[in-house]
């Protein structure tokens, strides 16, 4: 068996590309070829940086904790139980027995439902929702993100609801998305990189890729009320787990090669819902058009159409992106 990996080789691993290279080291104010000596063992992080690096990758905390005494204190913390092999039966159980139409909302009640009850008895507020990519209309290019579904225990609505908003690549989960990688704001107040338009009792949210061979469908995004509350390996582990678990309520054509994935912008929430309001009134009228021009559709598809539609008008209306250099 090979050598687990140190964390300097996994901070490799993540900052192959230069890009994303300048965009850590920009996120840890060092410069970048500060992050290569780090990968070198020719330097070592301490004190904020340190701090910072493991709340931008927080896939490095566990090889780090053997090289830094200051992390073993994360052991010492409550941990979440992992998930029970009774549940994994019944996801696999609703994988096998639903038909197809009715295996997306079902599977993602049961895993929101079990992740939410899972880690209340934590006491803290979470909101948990599946974002998946909107389908194009035409060609294969991914353009945008819809979130779908989510359950949240911080409101009075606890309960998995139909949810309608758009994100882009300005985003959190476009950005987890488009990087394929889990991404962690540790304290939404002071990290403004990603607008995340989310609630305003929203202290920390993260993003784990919703993945099936090497393709992607979307995202998983946790939201909660506690600053600092994805700082636990366990805990993300533990959420790309039930990210893994919603895979199986996608088909295999809701997921894309990665380099379909190329986001737009979107505005914000309150210029979305002007659009969005208007939902209904477009499937109707697809479907008018569909009879007309004898070319019916079912509901779904013109749905669909109509999402297209939203989406399409979103973008034509969202400033150009700006890259801060």
């Amino acid at each position: 068996m090979s050598e687990p990996q140190t964390w300097r080789e996994q901070l490799a691993d993540f900052t192959k590309n230069p890009q994303e290279r300048e965009r850590i080291a920009k996120i840890l104010g060092v410069n970048p070829l500060t992050l290569l000596r780090w990968m070198r063992n020719e330097s070592t992080p301490r004190g904020p940086h340190l701090k910072r690096l493991l709340e931008v990758i927080p896939q490095l905390r566990t090889s780090a904790a053997e090289e830094f005494d200051g992390l073993s204190s994360l052991a010492a913390e409550a941990q979440p139980s992992a998930i029970s092999i009774a549940f994994y039966n019944r996801v696999l159980g609703l994988y096998t027995i639903l038909p197809d139409q009715q295996r997306f909302w079902s599977i993602c009640t049961a895993v929101l439902q079990e992740a939410v009850k899972h880690l209340a008895s934590s006491g803290v507020g979470l909101d948990i929702s599946v974002v998946r990519c909107l389908a194009p209309y035409q060609g294969n290019t991914v353009r945008c993100l819809r979130e779908h579904i989510g359950l949240g225990n911080f409101s009075w609505h606890e309960q998995v609801e139909l949810r309608k908003r758009l994100f882009g690549v300005e985003s959190l989960v476009g950005y987890t998305v488009e990087s394929c990688h889990p991404t962690v704001i540790a304290n939404l107040s002071e990290e403004q990189r990603l607008p995340h338009q989310l609630s305003e009792q929203v202290c920390s949210a993260a993003a784990f890729p919703i993945l099936h061979a090497n393709r992607i469908a979307g995202c998983l995004l946790v939201a909660s009320t506690k600053s600092g509350y994805f700082h636990s390996p366990v805990l993300l582990d533990l959420l790309e787990t039930y990210a893994t678990l919603i895979a199986l309520a996608f088909d295999p054509g809701d997921f894309y090669e990665l380099q379909s994935i190329k986001l737009g912008i979107m505005p914000s929430v309150q210029v979305q819902d002007s659009y969005l309001s208007t939902i209904q009134q477009r499937i109707n009228s697809v479907l008018k058009k569909a009879v007309a021009d004898q070319h019916p559709l079912d509901y779904f598809q013109a749905e669909q159409r109509a999402w297209w539609q939203i989406a399409e008008e979103l973008l034509q209306i969202s400033p150009p992106l700006s890259l801060e250099t």
